[in-house]
């Protein structure tokens, strides 16, 4: 049943689009080629423009026209030769736009049919250079053949090549009679109408579909430009930037960064203020009783040499890591600075890659009046991360400096 909504709606947009894109809106002036030339090349008709906004100037499609950015048209223009001392202008408007989806996955360029305001408003800009005067329409026995007039979209009359709707009674440019353009006005009335509620529906079935199988482990980025990092910790790389209403994977939380699935295998970090986490992981991470406090903050990672003496990484490449107190002026305890690191030497022991194949060690650097650094080599720090070294064992192998800014009891 859904799908035969879907297809119903499409054969609907495929005929909106047949019956807004028919011919090309033609008129005759008594104009040498060479002089209707000259004065399209002065109206600039045949460079491109932009489109402030594409409503008015399109035909009903099946996408809202909101998303639609970046409009721009361009005419394509055939000045064919009449009787001798006058031609034909014909013309079309071609409109192309960027269509913004909620799925990035979808929005890209599309072709949208003119309405054909463009059209006639550079005829009528044409008549008007050339003092409001044009020619009739070339006779049955001139060697050109005329399209056929194309429909008014407000009235439902058809146009002649002067821009101007038939008269009442008799015949019009085309050969049909005020009674069969009334038939055509109706039923065209009709199918729009048909066309509008069926769109409607369908919009409703969508709206419903999401609803229901929307996942609940996605979060939404709030703003567009938002940075998608390669690590959880300021300056890091950024992989992309983030547009406004993007979705992700949840994969985990620590601290102030989202981690979050891009695609396949590709990860990221999204700092927490920046998205929108759904109600089933909000209450998740929600600590219970007093929240959770962050005590420290990575400012910086670079790759650099071991800033030290110590023999193990002496002269050697490691992984710096700059932190700061994220409170300033409060003075941190030993015990919390070895913990944070401990957290920062795991991460890097199970972050492999780059780690594995040109560094030795990690150093972490506490950027605050007492302060310190303490440093592993890579070898300990994969070892404790998988579990076969203990801690105690860990820290005794690691560098610190000074040690009483880590072990308390040791005198200064």
């Amino acid at each position: 049943m859904f799908f035969g909504w879907l297809l119903l709606a499409g054969i609907v947009c495929q005929a909106q689009l047949v019956l807004a894109q028919a011919v090309p809106y033609a008129r005759t002036y008594a104009r040498s080629k060479e002089d209707v030339d000259g004065a399209l090349k002065e109206l600039q008709a045949y460079a491109g423009q932009k489109l402030p906004i594409v409503d008015g100037f399109v035909a009903m499609g099946a996408e809202p026209l909101d998303r639609y950015e970046r409009a721009f048209y361009q005419f394509s223009i055939d000045i064919l030769p009449a009787t001798p001392g006058s031609c034909v202008v014909r013309l079309s408007a071609k409109i192309t736009a960027w269509y913004a989806d909620k799925d990035p996955a979808k929005s890209g360029y599309r072709v949208l049919p003119s309405n054909g305001r463009l059209e006639l408003d550079l005829l009528d800009r044409l008549t008007e250079k050339f003092g409001g005067k044009t020619a009739g329409i070339a006779s049955p026995s001139s060697s050109l053949q005329m399209p056929r007039p194309k429909l008014d979209v407000a009235s439902g009359l058809p146009v002649n090549s002067g821009g101007r709707t038939g008269s009442a009674g008799g015949t019009m440019a085309g050969g049909e009679t005020i009674e069969e353009m009334a038939i055509l006005k109706l039923k065209r009335e009709t199918e729009e109408k048909h066309a509008q509620q069926l769109n409607a529906e369908l919009q409703n079935f969508l709206e419903l579909e999401r609803n229901q199988a929307h996942p609940q482990n996605l979060v939404v980025v709030k703003k567009s430009g938002t940075p998608v990092l390669a690590r959880a910790a300021a300056g890091s790389k950024v992989l992309f930037q983030a547009a406004a209403d993007d979705e992700f994977e949840f994969i985990d939380a620590d601290e102030e960064w989202i981690h979050v699935q891009i695609s396949g295998a590709s990860r990221g970090y999204l700092r927490r203020n920046m998205v929108e986490l759904p109600e089933i992981l909000a209450r998740r991470l929600k600590p219970t009783g007093e929240a959770k406090k962050v005590l420290f903050r990575v400012t910086r990672e670079e790759t650099g040499v071991f800033p030290g003496n110590w023999e193990k990484l002496k002269g050697k490449t490691v992984k710096i890591f700059t932190v700061q107190p994220a409170a300033d002026g409060k003075k941190t305890e030993a015990a919390e600075k070895v913990a944070f690191a401990e957290s920062i030497f795991e991460r890097f022991g199970k972050d492999g890659g780059e780690a594995i194949s040109t560094l030795e060690g990690a150093v972490i650097i506490f950027d605050s009046a007492d302060g310190g650094i303490i440093a592993a080599t890579l070898g300990d720090v994969k070892e404790r991360a998988g579990g076969s070294l203990p801690r105690e064992e860990f820290l005794k192998r690691s560098y610190m400096d000074p040690v009483s800014a880590f072990n308390p009891s040791v005198e200064k």
